[in-house]
């Protein structure tokens, strides 16, 4: 029996959006573009591009496949992508996903993204972020303390400026098994199996909600996830109080980052 979308949601933070909402019934979940670096190799495939291209081969997974191969071949494409632009793999843009495959009865994740089964989090492994994170909100706290105003924090992210080596750093260890962080993404680089996070579904009927990065929690449904973020943004417009986070609500912007949010049935899967 099929995947049943029951609610999904996709709102980019500003006029663009990297983010994708993946509505088969074989294959469901999100794709999550990388927000744009300064020192991204010029002339290459956009996150959005590369989001978007990995969600249409994951639309045409159907049968017995294996995650790893998946992800083996959804990172043969975007190598090929680079190359076409003469970017070496891991200089561009990247993606994270995580989808339910209907036919494999499991959830696949490689990067970040939330995930509930049955309203139970599935928490994400460290993936390095959060100590990039606590690094600008102590910036961006010191300079509060220092008198800087709010407004002038959320027209230029002083933090996030100064946290970019360590943003740097993140991508040249994604897919590297070098630390304790399990730093992964979809980004023309093979990556390390054990970063291809793949659950069980359970043989009963359950639900799944995946979002994206620009939920700070995900929610069971998309009411709360909204209400949750609305709060969040009022009490905490720099994204610097806990858990903390790499970039702000700027001013002009809709929310810190794009969001996509999508609640799934799981029907009982059928007796052999």
């Amino acid at each position: 029996m099929p995947i049943t979308v029951i609610e999904s949601f996709i709102r980019g933070a500003g006029d663009e959006c990297a983010d994708v909402v993946i509505e088969t019934p074989e294959v469901a979940g999100i794709v999550d573009g990388a927000t744009a670096k300064p020192w991204d190799a010029p002339g290459g495939p956009s996150g959005q591009r590369i989001a978007g291209e990995v969600a249409d081969l994951l639309r045409s997974l159907s049968g017995n496949v294996v995650a790893r191969d998946a992800v083996a071949h959804l990172t043969r494409h975007v190598a090929a992508l680079l190359d076409s632009a003469s970017i070496a793999p891991g200089q561009g843009s990247a993606a994270a996903l995580a989808v339910v495959h209907c036919g494999a009865r499991q959830l696949w994740r490689v990067g970040e993204a939330g995930v509930l089964v049955d309203e139970q989090a599935l928490p994400g492994r460290s993936s390095g972020e959060e100590v990039v994170a606590r690094a600008r909100a102590l910036v961006l706290h010191t300079l509060l303390a220092d008198g800087a105003s709010l407004d002038d924090l959320r027209t230029k992210d002083a933090g996030r400026e100064a946290v970019y080596p360590l943003l740097r750093s993140l991508v040249a260890v994604r897919n590297r098994v070098v630390s304790t962080y399990v730093n992964a993404a979809i980004d023309g680089r093979p990556v390390p199996e054990t970063f291809v996070e793949v659950v069980d579904l359970p043989r009963t009927a359950c639900e799944v909600v995946i979002t994206s990065d620009g939920y700070p929690e995900p929610a069971p449904t998309l009411a709360d996830a909204e209400a949750r973020l609305r709060a969040r943004l009022d009490r905490d417009p720099l994204m610097i109080h806990e858990p903390p986070a790499t970039k702000g609500w700027m001013l002009g912007k809709g929310s810190f980052d794009d969001r996509s949010y999508v609640r799934l049935s799981i029907p009982a899967a059928e007796l052999a």
